[in-house]
């Protein structure tokens, strides 16, 4: 009856830490898989478990065997839950019980604890120390992983790759090997490091049990030598999974690589009909919805047929939402409708001005000038030239046809009367001239720019960029001067602020100069006509800037408050006046008429 009840206790308390090493096992299993990336819940409500388990071993069998490792599994458990105070209260626990006799792992744990708690400088030296005594392989690797770690998290990856590899070395777990060299083959190709991320992936093949993993590392090396320009190993690695039915689940992604090949190697038709194939053969995956955004780029890119590009892209999602191709499909698809209304707008409004100067009006790629006594009036040419101008980014730095958005540029530039659009088209068709080699050019709109606007903040990028002697005056200059100015002599500092909006009304600084009054005039000096003015100037000039988007508000709220005092005042005059001269006898008074213009 005596050795019953003694192997029933036994039994009880045995389960019960059981029970604690399988939750801690399969809670470990799963952080390891997501290595780098946040613990998934399922693992962090398995931790929870493992704590509940080993505390019934301490609390209710306090002399067991067992008391040690169920200290040290609650310890762990919190250290993964970020339970930081409570991991270190159980680690000194377990250091005033067991230090003695367990000095590493007592040591090692506090060493963690101080990196999580901030103080990642000491846990290296901490960690470094240990390495000095006589430690096993795995106590070793532990360490290195360690330290690797918290290099990673430092910005320091050359040295954690460096710790990694030690760390894989060193450990006699070939699981845990397998996944060390996952992370250096992921670390290492982000890092460009192809060699190191080849070696790694060869090492994973052969260490990992997990089928997915050596799928990817067989899929990362074929897109390795590709990029490194191993295109007979690409084919022949190619062709020896294709036939593989192992390797099915990735067969889809070979075929894509295969179409990259095809690509780099300039057989264009080919990798168009691969894709094609794709498309039949994977319907509805995410490979397909990948095979759609390629053919849209290749119908940008090489056709420029941009009917054909939308209808692809448009296939993406419907192929596969949640493919990672998605929302640039779906960016792309709006580009291409918002070039296509700028297209249509652009027909329409040069008819009216192919009317008067009796000229074609069906080919929108025919040059035509608007000399000045053939302005009329009635046709907006401010919107023609937006038109002209979203064209033109587009096609520079969405659709790769530079040529083209050269040509649009320049319309606006020598075709068109000034708009707002003029000297921002001068700078960014210098800017890509330069960028494609075309150096005269280039040199000739840059003077043209800096001959018109000189102290524009375009002026001062290009003469940045060209080693060019400041200018004094630049807007830049004076924003910076004005907002110095502003601590001891407002009144002069708004002269300043005005200055940049009569000298460079286009660029970015003018609206970041007018709310600056705006703002001023209105929380500083309580002059509600004059704050009044300046955020109407925002709305007007440059209405999709940030500061007129998030000032919006307010002008409203100020546009109601005047309509308001102008009917119980029965003023008769429609007109807004700057009422600066009330505090500055010498400043101007600016009206909706002028606008402060250039």
């Amino acid at each position: 009856m005596f050795l019953m009840l003694i192997c029933t206790f036994s039994c009880a308390y045995f389960n019960t830490f059981y029970n604690a090493e399988q939750y801690f096992k399969k809670a470990e299993k799963v952080r390891l898989e997501k290595a780098g990336e946040s613990i998934p819940v399922s693992a962090i409500d398995d931790y929870s478990k493992v704590i509940e388990k080993s505390k019934i071993v301490i609390d209710e069998f306090p002399e067991s065997n067992y008391r040690k490792d169920a200290i040290l599994l609650i310890g762990k458990s919190h250290f993964y839950r970020q339970e930081f105070r409570l991991a270190e209260a159980t680690f000194q626990q377990f250091d005033d019980e067991f230090g003695t006799e367990f000095p590493f792992k007592s040591s090692f744990w506090k060493a963690m604890v101080k990196w999580r708690q901030g103080k990642s400088q000491a846990a290296l030296e901490d960690l470094n120390e240990l390495l000095d005594n006589n430690l096993i392989s795995d106590n070793q690797s532990k360490i290195y992983l360690s330290i690797a770690e918290i290099q990673l998290e430092l910005n320091a990856d050359t040295s954690a790759l460096h710790n990694l590899l030690k760390g894989a070395e060193l450990t006699t777990d070939t699981e845990q090997r397998g996944q060390i060299y996952y992370r250096i083959a992921l670390l290492a190709f982000d890092k460009e490091d192809y060699d190191l991320a080849l070696q790694a992936n060869t090492n994973l093949i052969r260490y990992t049990t997990s089928k997915k993993r050596i799928e990817e590392a067989r899929l990362q090396i074929v897109r390795i030598h590709r990029m490194l320009g191993n295109w007979d190993i690409v084919m022949s690695e190619i062709k020896t999974i294709l036939i593989d039915d192992r390797f099915k689940r990735i067969h889809g992604s070979l075929e894509l690589e295969l179409v990259q090949l095809y690509q780099m190697k300039g057989e264009n038709t080919l990798a168009k009909n691969r894709l094609e194939s794709i498309i039949t053969e994977y319907p509805r995956t995410e490979t397909s919805a990948e095979a759609y955004y390629m053919l849209g780029e290749i119908a940008i890119n090489e056709n420029w047929d941009l009917d054909d590009a939308e209808k692809q892209y448009s296939q993406v999602t419907r192929e596969f939402r949640k493919s990672e191709y998605t929302p640039t499909a779906n960016l792309r698809v709006k580009q291409i409708k918002s070039y296509n209304d700028s297209k249509s707008s652009i027909i329409e409004l040069r008819k009216e001005v192919l009317t008067k100067i009796n000229n074609d009006t069906t080919n929108l790629d025919s040059t035509f000038d608007v000399n000045s006594d053939m302005i009329d009036p009635h046709v907006n040419y401010e919107s023609l030239a937006k038109h002209y101008y979203n064209l033109a980014e587009l096609e520079a730095f969405h659709f790769n046809q530079s040529k083209e958005a050269i040509s649009n540029f320049l319309i606006i530039v020598d075709s068109l009367p000034r708009t707002s659009q003029y000297s921002k088209s001068l700078f960014t068709s210098s800017y890509i001239a330069n960028q494609q080699g075309d150096t005269t050019l280039a040199v000739l709109l840059r003077d043209s720019l800096l001959n018109q606007f000189p102290r524009s903040e375009y002026a001062e990028f290009l003469r940045m960029r060209y080693n060019m002697p400041d200018l004094d005056g630049s807007s830049n200059q004076l924003f910076r001067e004005g907002e110095i100015v502003w601590r001891d002599n407002p009144i002069d500092a708004l002269g300043i602020f005005r200055t940049i909006l009569k000298q460079d009304r286009e660029s970015d600084v003018s609206a970041r100069s007018a709310m600056y009054l705006a703002v001023k005039y209105d929380r500083f000096f309580s002059i509600a006509d004059s704050a009044f003015f300046y955020y109407q100037w925002l709305q007007k000039f440059k209405p999709e800037s940030e500061q007129a988007l998030i000032t919006a508000n307010r002008f409203n709220e100020l546009k109601n408050t005047i309509s308001i005092l102008k009917e119980v005042d029965s003023l008769k005059s429609s007109q807004v006046i700057d009422t600066s001269s009330l505090i500055n006898n010498t400043a101007t008074n600016d009206s909706i008429a002028n606008e402060v213009d250039n």
